[in-house]
């Protein structure tokens, strides 16, 4: 064979890997429940659950006992509740936000987000408000 096949078949080879590998892991957006009863026959993997924060309930963190200890509850985007544990800082304006989403899994009785993505829409209402102002 010519030096040219071998790198051509060496190229599809590491092409058809990136595919599977792409395939073995995909990212699954779901709701608590469904999190919740995938957590039965997979415990080790992650999801991501879209969710508001319910404020009418009481978020736990107390830095002075606990820095990496943050409990709050939310709502996805089926109006389903659900009690958060997040083993890390409080992350800054949480309260502010309109949506996060929540990567990890559901332990018994409630969602242990290893990640939480915010969007604050403060932020950007301000730019589209100046721009609006400038025009």
């Amino acid at each position: 064979m010519k030096a040219v096949h071998i790198l051509g078949i060496v190229f599809v080879g590491i092409a058809l890997a990136f595919v599977v590998s792409l395939y073995g892991n995909p990212t699954r957006y779901v709701s608590f429940p469904e999190a919740k009863q995938l957590a039965t026959e997979n415990p080790d993997r992650e999801y991501h659950v879209v969710a508001r924060l319910d404020i009418s309930k009481e978020m736990v963190y107390n830095p002075k006992k606990d820095p990496n200890y943050f409990a709050f509850y939310a709502i996805d985007s089926l109006d389903n509740p659900s009690m958060v544990v997040y083993r890390n800082a409080k992350p800054q304006d949480i309260e502010r936000t309109e949506k996060v989403v929540l990567i990890g899994n559901y332990k018994v009785d409630h969602f242990v987000a290893t990640s939480i993505l915010s969007k604050c829409p403060s932020k950007y209402n301000e730019e589209l408000s100046k721009e609006n102002l400038g025009r």
